[in-house]
């Protein structure tokens, strides 16, 4: 019996052992960091900020992989098949946990295939309307909605993005008939809404700001928590008496399954000391988008949240990009 519990102790400080050795020579050479979409939108542009002030603490380059298509499904299929060695990170948005409860044959499981590192940044929604919508507000748009059955059509950058989904959620709890019009970005779908082809759009706060500061929409509420810095004077759901139906777009850092513990731990901190750098939160802040350090574990939790939550209303809204 002795001898089992003194082998179980060695087994344990030898792990211990290869583990502060693994995060001591971690880094060794350059490492890729995985977005699943074109440059010049704002998660490439984030993306390459992190990468940057991370590679400064990591003492080796990181440098950002594009590759986008398929619903973001392209890079994070490429991603699940890297090796588990922390020198391939994915930056994943809610595409990420949505995108099983949509879409056919992937080749990836977010839970089972990838380890957290951490969250990176959150960023408010918008639901917007035309100015020739009669709807001052979202009770309005709501009644209106009920009283118009099938003809409202909404905007989104595409099916299965937060803003479709975080719309059906919307439909569903409040007991509208309205139906998604895919656009192939938010400044698209805003522009149809100026144009008067299309009532009303869910986009990104930071896309939504210029349309409506230059009275060209009018913005009706905010997904946040929190009031946008770029809309202050709009209200969030949570003050519409909507808090359930809160929902922002995110996006965080992950790694292949099988990545030693001790890597993930030094990457969370090469992330957490970025997100904690005052350069990148102005950077973040000027583009609408709010930092979130936290711990692996933390990440994880809200993945497993997210996937369910989405996949839930995914599901009864017969959401499916196939």
């Amino acid at each position: 019996m002795y001898a089992r519990i003194f082998a179980a102790l060695v087994a344990t400080v030898m792990s211990g052992l290869i583990y502060t050795a693994q995060a001591q020579e971690f880094p060794t050479k350059p490492l890729k960091m995985v977005i699943p979409f074109p440059p010049g939108g704002a998660g490439d542009i984030t993306t390459r900020i992190l990468a940057d002030t991370m590679s400064k603490g990591l003492g080796q380059p990181v440098i950002v992989d594009n590759r986008p298509g398929a619903g973001a499904v392209t890079g994070y299929e490429f991603a699940a098949r890297s090796p588990g060695d922390g020198y391939t990170i994915l930056v994943v948005f809610p595409s990420f946990v949505i995108n099983p409860a949509i879409r056919k044959g992937l080749s990836y499981d977010p839970i089972k295939d990838f380890e957290a590192i951490g969250q990176a940044m959150w960023l408010p929604m918008a639901i917007t309307v035309g100015l020739n919508l009669p709807a001052t507000s979202l009770k309005e748009l709501i009644a209106l909605a009920r009283a118009k059955p099938g003809e409202i059509a909404y905007g989104t950058p595409g099916v299965g993005t937060t803003h479709h989904v975080a719309t059906e959620m919307l439909r569903l709890a409040v007991g509208i008939n309205i139906f998604h019009a895919p656009y192939a970005g938010g400044v698209p779908a805003l522009t149809a809404v100026t144009g008067g082809h299309l009532p009303m759009a869910v986009t990104n706060v930071t896309e939504a700001a210029p349309f409506a500061k230059s009275g060209r929409v009018r913005v009706l509420a905010v997904t946040s928590a929190e009031r946008a810095a770029a809309l202050p004077e709009v209200p969030t759901l949570r003050e519409l008496g909507y808090p359930e139906l809160e929902a922002t777009n995110w996006s965080g850092l992950v790694v292949p399954k099988g990545t030693p513990p001790a890597v993930i731990a030094r990457l969370n901190a090469e992330l957490v000391r970025a997100l904690n750098n005052k350069d990148v939160q102005e950077k973040f802040k000027a583009n609408d988008m709010f930092p979130l350090p936290g711990t692996p574990q933390q990440f994880a939790t809200f993945i497993q949240a997210e996937a369910l939550r989405f996949g839930k209303v995914a599901k009864e809204a017969g959401v499916k990009a196939d």
